[in-house]
């Protein structure tokens, strides 16, 4: 794996489109007890369990991007329903072969460790989102929540791609507390991870909404809030729930859904409790196990 520093955007593109994209074992193991009784499952079952892994629902929406036809004018936004295009049958042909992030990964722990707590952080985004869209009564919460759970797609690909300049940038964040993350990406990458992110979805051709609810550039828009909004609270209660970013959170929750801080506080509060009982998914310690107990 090449720890060269001075790629460019476009080079990036190239090297993490030629990847082969893996999935965490604990979906893989999901994926075959589910396949073992097809008959008795649902395309909802099979969404339920996709959209736990970043990783494989981007594999099966660039998938689904790539196959389609002409004639296909609308693009298809969320896993159910590219699931209802290529079926249950065609996912496992299709999927059923997929290597484990833990395979690409097992001489490399730290990388390894990294990857499971963005994946685990990306999941509780896409959880705080599909609340958030719930209380707004969005026109359609998966989709903001699909675009939440790839939000951090990059982030994840560095690590999994070249974890020795991800290492680079957590290590130079705790040297430098005061520091914010996108500074040290631009020091170490030479543009920021939301830039290589936005860029990404373009070069992938992925589904134009979801591309435009993941670029923070619009985050004048309700639904772009939202994604944003659980990004970010999700990325600060990874840190631990004093994060002094996390009052910003709540404000900025509060102000989405017309609410009081307090009953933000509660709103996110519960939704990581419902998040934690699936910590097995990640292997990593879920959010939940810190709340402060007044």
């Amino acid at each position: 794996m090449t720890t060269n520093t001075h790629l460019s955007l476009n080079d990036w593109l190239i090297k993490l489109s030629n990847i082969e994209i893996p999935a965490m074992q604990y979906t893989l193991d999901q994926m075959s007890h589910l396949h073992s009784k097809s008959d008795d499952i649902s395309i909802r079952d099979l969404s339920l369990l996709i959209r736990h892994d970043p990783l494989l629902t981007l594999k099966l929406i660039r998938y689904q991007q790539r196959q389609r036809r002409a004639v296909q004018m609308k693009d298809v936004n969320t896993i159910e329903h590219v699931l209802l295009m290529i079926g249950m049958g065609g996912f496992f042909r299709e999927f059923g072969s997929t290597q484990a992030v833990e395979t690409q990964l097992q001489q490399q722990p730290e990388a390894l460790l990294g990857i499971r707590k963005i994946i685990s952080r990306s999941y509780l985004a896409a959880r705080i989102a599909e609340s958030l869209s719930s209380q707004r009564h969005d026109v359609d919460p998966i989709e903001v929540t699909t675009a939440s759970l790839l939000h951090d797609l990059a982030e994840i690909l560095l690590w999994l791609s070249a974890p020795e300049l991800a290492q680079k940038i957590t290590h130079y964040l705790l040297k430098n507390p005061g520091r914010r993350s996108h500074e040290a990406q631009k020091l170490i990458l030479g543009f920021t991870i939301n830039e290589l992110q936005t860029e990404l979805a373009l070069h992938w051709h992925l589904p134009s909404l979801l591309t435009h609810l993941m670029d923070e550039r619009h985050t004048d828009e309700p639904r772009v809030r939202t994604v944003s909004i659980a990004t970010s609270t999700a990325r600060h209660l990874a840190n631990h729930w004093q994060d002094p970013a996390l009052p910003d959170d709540y404000q900025n929750i509060s102000d989405l859904l017309s609410i009081e801080p307090e009953q933000a506080y509660g709103l996110v509060r519960n939704v990581c409790i419902k998040a934690g009982h699936e910590w097995e998914w990640f292997s990593v310690l879920p959010v939940a196990t810190q709340i402060p107990q007044f």
